[in-house]
């Protein structure tokens, strides 16, 4: 009943709700083999995609579902979530490095893949960790809980409203939110500050994404238009978080190595100057797309 009453207008918020959580326990099921046997980055990805999402429609819904039955879920989420980060990010920074040396010149690349490298122990430490995590009961009890999740959500009254009726205020909070913490920026935003509204844009984009089935091809758009500016962000965060490794792991490095990791962090200092400049154009697409009553 879920999918098809949600995507043809007639649906409540239940049904909407429903499919949205099913959706992530079905994605987390499908890459949750690969992320403990290794060798394929997009399982882990995947995985902590899943994981956000039902975080993220766990916060934008709970005016729907009964919050004595959230807060558990809420919280082991939370906890794995904390697990899947360290093995995503050091694969994520891994790769990104690995790339940007082969843009250095020949005689440089050496020290600077020697540097990377030392990624290599961080990201599987970060995964020994998470295999140990995703065997314990506390990762069975979860999982047993998100299975349940997916069949019966507990649900307040106000889920039997219709989801066209009840759904845009839903929306609209999290843009409103976003909306504001742009206009906060200033014209020369932290870094901290830019990394704030890039998860605000990431709920704002979920929460878009879980109502479009009800809402329709406007919400689409606006939910395309927040994940290309989320992009834009997450370019400048992952350069930015880059820079910093790089710093912390010239320190103390052999003199050859140290002005390696130097000459990455300058190319990493210009992608994230790049993704600033691509922000504003981001944000005007994400206003544009925008539904007029919101």
């Amino acid at each position: 009943m879920g999918s098809h009453r949600a995507s043809d207008g007639r649906g409540t918020v239940a049904d909407v709700v429903r499919d949205a959580i099913a959706g992530s326990v079905r994605r987390l099921h499908e890459h949750e083999h690969g992320v403990r046997r290794g060798g394929d980055p997009e399982d882990v990805h995947q995985a902590r995609v899943a994981v956000r999402r039902l975080r993220s429609d766990l916060r934008t819904f709970e005016a729907f579902l009964d919050p004595a039955w959230t807060a558990p879920l809420r919280s082991e989420l939370r906890w794995l979530a904390g697990e899947l980060g360290p093995v995503r990010d050091a694969e994520v920074l891994h790769a990104r490095l690995c790339d940007h040396a082969k843009l250095l010149p020949e005689g440089h690349r050496e020290e600077a893949e020697a540097v990377v490298h030392r990624l290599v122990s961080e990201r599987d430490a970060a995964r020994a960790h998470l295999v140990g995590a995703m065997g314990s009961a506390r990762y069975a009890r979860l999982v047993a809980g998100l299975d349940d999740a997916a069949r019966r959500p507990r649900f307040t009254a106000r889920a039997a409203d219709p989801a066209r009726r009840a759904l845009p205020s839903v929306v609209r909070r999290p843009w409103r939110r976003l909306r504001d913490d742009v206009a906060a920026l200033g014209p020369a935003p932290t870094d901290e500050a830019l990394h704030e509204v890039r998860i605000r844009a990431k709920r704002a984009r979920y929460a878009a994404e879980a109502a479009a089935a009800a809402l329709g091809a406007r919400t689409r758009r606006f939910a395309r238009a927040l994940a290309a500016l989320q992009d834009v962000l997450g370019e400048h965060q992952d350069a930015v978080v880059a820079g910093r490794w790089l710093a912390s792991a010239a320190a103390g490095s052999p003199p050859a190595q140290a002005f390696a990791a130097g000459m990455l962090a300058e190319v990493e200092a210009q992608a994230a100057r790049a993704a600033r400049a691509a922000f504003p154009a981001a944000w005007r697409d994400v206003r544009r797309h925008r539904p007029a009553s919101w």
